[in-house]
């Protein structure tokens, strides 16, 4: 679960930063758009206005009658000086109903243009100011203009040597010390940009759309690859419990008679020791080995042998019915029977129907000395724990007693005590 809600996090972090890396891609693209725009615009009006100067204004400079004034509509034979031909050309481009604006105004405007050929607000003093100071450059901004938002753009228009003298001589000119490089004027673009913004954010919406699928079919297939996966991890784990299992139950139990093993009855051994010592409850040990099982395993042959400890398996582990007790292979033809709570006389008895069930097997052996049939040989101590003894006291006692019952002729048992000893 943390897995998911990590990559989840990150798909959605993804999402974000392409969100926002679209949307100012795409107002870049609208503002890179206005300028490309402004500057085509720009030098369109420059262009004509010194195509005008060249091809009309100085070629009639030397023609009688003919005056290149501001004040031209006033006077017979008069035409318009370059700068009113450029302002009344922006004018007629100008569409005020779509917002288009063209404009040459000045800080020095004629007297017949004293009210729109200034200044008008705070952006065009702005650019006055800051393109006196840096000729070379230009200043635009994005803002509201009127009701709509408006990419306006402006470059400085500079005074010529052919320009110079018809200001500074001209008599309705407001300024005669002009000098050439100096701003004489300014030209002005302004084009809404609030219909292309609200084409790019439809377009944005449809990226956003795609964008959104594409997060949301990517959760999906994460989810469903993570629960597989989950699904595959859980499968793995179930199969390594059930091999760890396995292992456990190989490592706890002998092969050939499915009895607790040697390691395995050490380990339960001193479990029920420390219990039996806790509780102060006596605690048994039956050591049994089968008798002249060498003998047999060369008359029978190992299989035979084989079967045979499996069949006296099977008789010691039905011997043991109550909780804490088990029958173990102590090693070759040995096995152990530890019996929790319970004393020497009632472990006795549990010897006896142990004997008694192998006669019943009727196994033969025809080699053995002191029966034609398989028997066992059985050595019981029993204790109560104490602090000062430890288990292998106990193993030590039975094997005592096992060791008795082989000298007075096996197939019998023996019980011994530490008065023994």
């Amino acid at each position: 679960m943390r897995v998911i809600i990590i990559l989840v996090t990150l798909l959605c972090l993804g999402f974000s930063i392409a969100l926002v890396g679209t949307y100012y891609l795409s107002i870049n693209l609208v503002d890179s758009q206005a300028m490309h725009y402004a500057k085509v615009a720009v030098k369109t009006l420059n262009e004509a206005r010194v195509l005008y100067s060249k091809n009309v204004v100085d070629r009639v400079k030397s023609m009688d009658g003919v005056l290149a004034i501001p004040e031209y509509h006033t006077v017979k034979g008069g035409i318009p000086n370059p700068a009113t031909y450029t302002i009344e050309l922006g004018e007629r481009l100008s569409d005020e109903s779509k917002g288009i604006l063209f404009r040459l105004y000045s800080e020095y405007p004629f007297p017949n243009r004293q009210l729109t050929g200034g200044p008008q607000d705070k952006f065009e003093w702005d650019a006055l100011t800051y393109l006196k100071e840096h000729p070379q450059a230009s200043f635009y901004r994005k803002e509201q203009f009127g009701d709509r938002l408006s990419f306006r753009y402006t470059e400085a228009v500079l005074m010529e040597p052919s320009c110079v003298a018809c200001h500074n001589t001209l008599r309705s000119s407001p300024r005669k010390d002009w000098k050439v490089g100096q701003v004489r004027g300014i030209v002005e673009i302004t084009q809404p940009v609030d219909n292309v913004i609200l084409i790019a954010e439809d377009g944005l919406k449809v990226i956003y759309t795609v964008l959104m699928m594409i997060i949301a079919l990517a959760i999906s297939g994460l989810i469903l690859v993570i629960g597989r996966f989950r699904k595959i991890n859980q499968e793995l784990e179930q199969k390594v419990l059930e091999r760890t299992a396995v292992l456990n139950h190989l490592a706890a139990i002998d092969g050939l008679t499915q009895l607790i093993n040697r390691r395995q009855f050490n380990i339960l051994l001193q479990q029920e020791w420390r219990r039996m010592q806790q509780q102060q409850r006596p605690l048994s040990l039956i050591l049994c080995d089968v008798d002249y099982f060498k003998k047999y395993n060369d008359t029978y042959g190992h299989v035979a042998g084989d079967n045979c400890l499996c069949a006296v398996a099977q008789v010691l582990d039905s011997s043991v019915k109550r909780c804490g007790e088990f029958a173990a292979r102590y090693g070759g033809e040995e096995f152990a029977i530890v019996l929790p709570g319970v004393n020497s006389f009632e472990a006795s008895r549990v010897a006896t129907i142990i004997m008694n069930d192998i006669h019943s097997l009727k196994i033969p052996h025809k080699t053995s000395l002191n029966n034609s049939y398989v028997t066992l040989s059985m050595g019981i101590a029993s204790t109560i724990p104490k602090d000062q003894s430890y288990p292998e006291q106990l193993i030590k006692f039975a094997d005592r007693g096992l060791y008795q019952a082989k000298e007075e002729g096996r197939d019998r048992f023996i019980i011994w005590n530490e008065k023994q000893e």
